[in-house]
């Protein structure tokens, strides 16, 4: 074979065998996408990451903003591959699965420096009273979220006669309303005496604590620790919904939120796996 034959011979290899690399590279690379409530938004962007450095092959983006509902119709649309959801699944969202993976606990926090502490029978009179008062005198300032809004639903199942009080705080004009869980805790930072519910996990890991404090509820604080232990019961569950057929690819992701390394970042974020 003469030389110049030779050499464009070496030349259609090297080039064949770049176009099959081309063609290879992008099927083995794998995309997780993962959206929902808003309070996990940062937790999953951890994750995320933590994923992808072990899962080198694989990206993993996390779409913020969507909420429970949005994320869960994002899957059902085959447009995300998970979903983190702060509610059940309703009957109409069929052909999904939603498996309770994590949980943090949720209490009632402050603006003020000391809230004090309150029994679980006066929380729904202290939050509908209009002149209520924080032990240094400071007015409560009630912020509300929507009445769709999964916190909502979660804070009336907590506490006695605290759907009912919701909905007589609502009917005041005076009282804020947060649209999402970043409105929540932004609003509450920046009023005077504010009081609004939200979870651990949101406050460590948008690093809320030096600004916001939480209500000790029956004299426990929402820790890790507590909840662990019953003597703090308030939690709020962070459900992974995935198609019924769910891929091997939110299968492994789960996995590791299940393993040693996942539960350490859960603990770092102010959550525990579900199972604990």
């Amino acid at each position: 074979m003469s030389r110049p034959l030779l050499c464009m011979t070496f030349v259609l290899a090297m080039t064949a065998a770049a176009v099959c690399l081309a063609t290879v590279s992008p099927l083995q690379a794998e995309t997780l996408r993962i959206g929902g409530t808003g309070s996990a938004t940062v937790l999953m962007e951890r994750l995320g990451a933590a994923f992808e450095a072990k899962e080198t092959d694989t990206t993993v983006e996390v779409i913020p903003g969507l909420g429970s509902s949005g994320g869960i119709a994002a899957v059902r649309d085959d447009v995300l591959d998970l979903a983190v959801s702060a509610r059940a699944l309703k009957p109409a969202e069929e052909g999904l699965t939603a498996v309770v993976a994590v949980r943090t606990p949720y209490g009632l926090v402050s603006s003020n420096l000391k809230p004090g502490n309150i029994v679980k029978t006066d929380v729904a009179a202290f939050y509908a009273e209009p002149t209520a008062t924080w032990p240094d005198g400071t007015p409560v300032r009630v912020i509300l979220r929507p009445k769709s809004e999964s916190d909502t639903a979660l804070l009336g199942e907590m506490f006695p006669q605290m759907t009912a009080a919701i909905d007589k705080v609502r009917t005041r004009i005076d009282v804020p309303i947060a649209a999402t869980d970043q409105n929540n805790l932004d609003m509450a930072a920046t009023i005077n005496g504010s009081l609004v519910g939200t979870s651990l996990t949101q406050m460590v890991t948008e690093n809320y604590q030096s600004r916001l404090w939480f209500v000790t509820i029956d004299g426990a604080e929402p820790t890790l620790e507590n909840l662990e232990s019953g003597d703090y019961p308030y939690f709020k569950p962070y459900r992974f919904v995935f198609a019924d057929q769910s891929t091997p690819l939110v299968q492994r992701f789960m996995d590791f939120i299940a393993s040693s390394d996942g539960e350490s970042l859960l603990r770092e974020a102010g959550s525990l796996p579900a199972a604990r």
